[in-house]
């Protein structure tokens, strides 16, 4: 086991749950995680989205090493909420 699977175990891994909500919704969003996962799992860490409600709030779950970490919030909300933000129906993002 390398430091990247240790790493990748602390705070738990993503839920095998599917996410709530629309299903175009969903599939939008995705893309956008999409293209921060890549920077957060070189780090040993990742997001999962959890549900997306009626009223356009996205909640996600971070895990691995990004779970608890120091820069949680700046990575939630000056990383991914701004390309969650060219969504039109996006009115928000939530961590779990």
């Amino acid at each position: 086991m390398g430091l990247l699977d240790i790493l990748n175990n602390l705070g738990g891994g993503p839920d095998k749950s599917p996410a709530e909500g629309d299903a175009a919704r969903i599939a939008e969003v995705e893309v956008v995680l999409n293209e921060v996962r890549p920077s957060l799992e070189m780090d040993g860490g990742g997001v999962q989205l959890v549900r997306i409600d009626d009223d356009g709030v996205v909640h996600l779950r971070m895990f691995g090493a990004c779970s608890g970490c120091h820069a949680q919030g700046m990575t939630l909300h000056d990383g991914i909420e701004p390309r969650l933000a060219r969504l039109p129906w996006f009115t928000g993002v939530k961590s779990l």
